[in-house]
């Protein structure tokens, strides 16, 4: 291994799984600052690793092509190492090109016997299988490198200066069966505000529709806000302030997770057992559906995948519990 290796980390996306990478490759640069990395995912989650310093970020742009892509890479330098953090079909192409170029390669397990084994389990008896952050360590390893999940660390973050309680909501998810609904989570953030007057909500939803709906909820409340107009960039240094984020089973748990932000994660058709938990965040930040009314969830690692007769499970989840959680974080 050359002292000096040069690196390529792939890994295009979703957004949780690209922001699931900056801690990972973050210890690594700490653990191994000799080598120098660089990071392919699209050029739209680039600011994801802002934080990281000395790193080559490339960008696959919107609507370009693989082989398009490929020229890029080729032109820019060789690499020793390649580690497929993604293993799509975009991705081995590229390993393999890189291969006959002389890079060695390693892709990430995937996990799928260990997926579907526990979605077929009975839920009393369902255990953690090996994690997303854990499987994208266990590619750095396969290279030789001293990496373990115990090196990993969050971005510090500068102190506020105000005394209000900056709380995060990402009411939406990429699919309905693990999205909490609608008027429970007004309700939610409703008393959320009446719990506190310095308490600021920031509601964070795409642009287009649900960044309109957001502003719908606004209405004239001094309380409620929104990420409409905001770029990446920019949400991220919104997040980095924050005091608690409320999310789904969705990207923006897991970026602000980076910033030392305490997670509640409201789950539906989902299991945090199923390797997508928000890093570092303990158990009972997690909210699931009762599962003695619904013994069928989890259905999906996903959410892909909604069970008949199950649409209002997340109903089920007790409201009261989620608010008296965030209280015990809050120190409210």
């Amino acid at each position: 291994m050359p002292k000096e290796a040069r690196i390529l980390f792939i890994r295009f996306s979703a957004m949780g799984d690209v922001a699931m990478c900056l801690p990972v490759i973050k210890a690594f640069q700490n653990k191994h600052p000799s080598h120098r990395i660089s990071i392919l995912t699209k050029e739209i989650f680039c600011p994801l690793f802002s934080e990281l310093s000395n790193v080559q970020l490339i960008g696959l742009q919107k609507e370009e092509g693989t082989f398009s892509l490929l020229q890029r890479i080729l032109k820019l330098q060789s690499f020793d190492l390649v580690m497929d953090l993604h293993s799509s079909l975009r991705s081995r192409i590229i390993c393999s090109t890189l291969a006959l170029k002389g890079a060695k390669t390693h892709k990430i397990d995937k996990r799928k016997s260990a997926k579907k084994k526990f979605l077929k389990t009975t839920n009393s008896l369902l255990k953690p299988i090996t994690s997303q952050v854990q499987a994208y360590v266990n590619v750095i390893q396969h290279f030789g490198f001293d990496l373990s999940t115990k090196d990993l660390s969050t971005i510090k973050k500068e102190k506020k200066s105000t005394n209000k309680i900056y709380i995060g909501v990402a009411p939406f998810a990429a699919h309905s069966s693990k999205t909490y609904p609608e008027d429970l989570m007004r309700a939610l953030i409703e008393r959320l505000c009446t719990t506190n007057p310095n308490i600021e909500v920031i509601l964070f939803g795409a642009p287009g529709n649900q960044q309109q709906l957001l502003k719908e909820w606004c209405g004239n409340s001094i309380q409620l806000k929104t990420n409409s107009g905001m770029c990446l960039k920019n949400e991220l240094n919104v997040m980095s302030q924050l005091d608690l984020m409320i999310s789904m089973d969705s990207a923006n748990g897991h970026m602000a997770v980076n910033y030392n932000v305490p997670v509640i994660t409201i789950w539906g058709s989902t299991h945090p057992f199923s390797g997508y938990q928000p890093l570092f965040q303990p158990l009972q930040n997690s909210f699931l559906p009762d599962y003695q009314m619904y013994p069928k969830l989890p259905s999906s690692i996903f959410g892909e995948r909604e069970i008949k007769g199950y649409e209002d499970a997340m109903r089920s989840i007790n409201q009261e519990s989620i608010i008296l959680r965030i209280k015990e974080i809050l120190n409210l």
